[in-house]
């Protein structure tokens, strides 16, 4: 369980995030709200590539920081944008992933050629990110998210880019992974995923609410 008291987030004097207070349990939490409402910077604070400017946050039970490192080893993230290594092919740049997560890179191997085929990605994983367009961009950053069977995962539009069919493969993945996760996400597809969803959070003018 991750759980987040009184969070703010500022930049500068600009508040993005005011006060938040929820909880976010095993299963799939969907974050809607209009853009630029903050739901990218909070799953930034969920996956600790931003710290709150004020407020608590814990882990399991645990505080942030002293559960940071615990909670990276767990942690699953898929950005909006990234910059990826051009002159890697992409199971060079999911081996590189699994190195840093610390995971058996034979068995990382394999699970990122069993999601690969999954999503649809399997027969270019061993060309140069360089050639990808944003689709199959978008499904390697989904993919290395997944390495490993992370329990927190934080994903941002991972559906973004992809056409009907693969969008409903890569919402297969994230069902069947909210199963024993915490999964916390954005997606264009959210009366789709509603369904599925532990619960659905509206993200507008720097608080929190079900939606």
């Amino acid at each position: 369980m991750l759980e987040l008291e009184g969070v703010t987030r500022r930049y500068g004097r600009k508040v993005v995030l005011d006060g938040i207070s929820a909880i976010f349990p095993v299963g799939l939490t969907l974050l809607v709200g209009p853009s630029g409402a903050g739901k990218s910077t909070l799953l930034r604070l969920l996956a600790t590539a931003e710290r709150p400017s004020r407020g608590r946050m814990s882990w399991a039970g645990e505080p942030l920081p002293a559960a940071r490192k615990a909670l990276r080893r767990e942690l699953g993230y898929a950005p909006q944008a990234v910059d990826l290594p051009e002159d890697l092919t992409a199971r060079e740049f999911a081996l590189h992933i699994a190195a840093l997560k610390g995971l058996e890179l034979s068995a990382a191997d394999r699970q990122f050629l069993s999601i690969t085929q999954a999503i649809g990605l399997h027969a270019d994983v061993n060309n140069r990110i360089a050639t990808f367009s944003g689709g199959m961009r978008r499904r390697l950053i989904f993919a290395q998210a997944l390495l490993g069977a992370p329990r927190l995962l934080a994903l941002d539009e991972p559906t973004a880019e992809l056409d009907g069919e693969t969008a409903r493969r890569v919402g297969a993945l994230i069902v069947d992974r909210a199963r024993s996760a915490v999964v916390v996400m954005t997606t264009h597809l959210s009366d789709e995923l509603a369904p599925e969803a532990a619960a659905v959070l509206r993200v507008e003018a720097g608080r929190v609410a079900a939606a």
